[in-house]
């Protein structure tokens, strides 16, 4: 498994975790809330970074309440935020659906 070191500014540079738009080099692939504490949620980012062209993928968390807004979201992670190299992998999900 490979991994990735970035700093909050370094990741702030790229537009992760928010800044989605043509200022901020990375490309979003996958974004998804991946478990829910009292105060916070905790979300998984995939990004292709643009130096290596390779996918990273870094957790950080969001505030539910309006108390929460000022939450760093990588405050569970320290000063520096370990990432993981992430592939595509296809998967069929069957779905159930009224019979009409």
């Amino acid at each position: 498994m490979a991994t990735r070191e970035f700093t909050p500014d370094e990741l702030e540079a790229l537009g992760i975790p928010y800044e989605w738009d043509a200022e901020h080099p990375a490309e979003r692939l996958s974004e998804e809330q991946i478990d829910t504490r009292r105060w916070v949620s905790v979300h998984e980012v995939v990004f292709r970074a643009p130096d290596d062209g390779k996918a990273w993928a870094v957790c950080y968390v969001r505030g539910l309440t309006e108390s929460q807004d000022d939450t760093d979201p990588w405050e569970y992670e320290g000063s520096v935020i370990t990432a993981t190299e992430m592939e595509p992998h296809e998967v069929t999900v069957t779905e159930w659906r009224v019979v009409e």
